[in-house]
């Protein structure tokens, strides 16, 4: 269609510029319109301004080819995960923080419902009574010819002596064994708790084993080396025996 408008079209021209006449062929309505159709198109096409609405096969395969391949890549990149942000973790105790022993204040273990007889596993008709405390640099202070054995506090501390009566109150003969029970004795100064001494004195408490007659009694001591400025103002003094399952705590002062 568009070569026979052309041929029309050059056909009409060339009758107007050969100045044969004045005479325009005969064209159908059809063709007329054709005409008009192409030179408005001719013209425009000259026109600067004019952007033609035709688009190049190829420049139009090629951009929808680089859509295609762009959707494809951001289909296929999957999206970044967000890293959640750090908690607030404290610190590790066992190497930034210093643990502290809060087992250790006055009053902290609760007094024991079972007697201190109970807890060392002692016969019913044993009484086991504090008698008193002393502060000393050594024990026995004044030291006879039949003591074996001494104990000396270590520099710029002082001894803790607690004192017991062991009493006999039944009408036979009873034997204590408490060293045969390994019991465990803390002692414990306004609220500084330390393990008792073991020592090898012979009236020690976590050591004695001896029969006792009726009425008889015996002397038995617990000692606690302290440094020398926590035993000078005692406010309170309890003591803890724990003895397989059996445990007491006791406030002696």
């Amino acid at each position: 269609m568009r070569k026979k408008t052309v041929a029309v079209l050059l056909t009409v021209m060339a009758l107007m510029m050969t100045g044969c006449g004045n005479a325009i062929p005969d064209l159908t309505d059809e063709q007329l319109q054709e005409v008009g159709e192409y030179t408005a198109m001719l013209l425009l096409s000259h026109d600067v301004n004019y952007k033609s609405r035709l688009v190049d096969v190829e420049t139009l395969v090629t951009e929808e080819a680089d859509e295609s391949a762009e959707v494809e890549k951001t289909e296929e990149t999957p999206a970044p995960e967000e890293t959640p942000a750090p908690e607030n973790e404290g610190m590790d105790p066992t190497e930034d923080t210093p643990v502290v022993d809060m087992t250790d204040g006055p009053g902290s273990e609760e007094q024991s419902s079972i007697s201190l007889e109970e807890a060392l596993g002692l016969p019913e008709q044993l009484l086991l009574t504090f008698a008193g405390y002393d502060i000393t640099d050594s024990y026995p202070k004044e030291a006879s010819s039949e003591e074996y054995f001494t104990v000396d506090a270590g520099e710029g501390n002082k001894l803790l002596v607690l004192s017991f009566s062991l009493q006999n109150q039944g009408e036979g003969t009873e034997t204590v064994d408490i060293i045969g029970q390994k019991p465990l004795i803390k002692v414990s100064v306004n609220g500084i708790g330390v393990n008792s001494l073991a020592t090898f004195l012979s009236n020690d408490l976590t050591l004695f084993q001896e029969s006792l007659n009726p009425g008889e009694s015996r002397e038995v001591v617990v000692l606690a080396e302290y440094e020398a400025a926590s035993l000078l103002d005692i406010a309170a003094v309890e003591i803890n025996v724990k003895n397989g399952e059996r445990n007491a705590t006791i406030l002696l002062e």
